[in-house]
């Protein structure tokens, strides 16, 4: 993978790590206030948390992956000059 993509990645990944942070401020806003919370279904915010819990863990997960590609990258551009050519 290129490194230069293994970053874009990265970046998309920082974008959609933001936009769980804010979900998961909202769900708990709702969650510590009894009042609100009596007006939404107590399903939806099981499944919502899950939802959030699964986002949070994928995205770690891919942050991961996205490092070790990049990391790999510049292991493959040092043999590259090392071994002239080989890869």
């Amino acid at each position: 993978m290129d490194k230069e993509l293994a970053q874009y990645i990265n970046t998309l990944l920082a974008e959609k790590e933001r936009g769980v942070k804010q979900a998961q401020k909202e769900y708990n806003s709702i969650y510590n206030d009894p009042e609100a919370r009596s007006n939404v279904d107590a399903e939806r915010m099981v499944v919502w948390g899950q939802e959030l819990s699964w986002e949070r863990s994928i995205i770690y997960k891919c942050q991961k992956a996205m490092d070790y590609f990049e990391e790999e990258s510049d292991d493959l551009f040092i043999d590259i000059n090392n071994t002239g050519g080989k890869y």
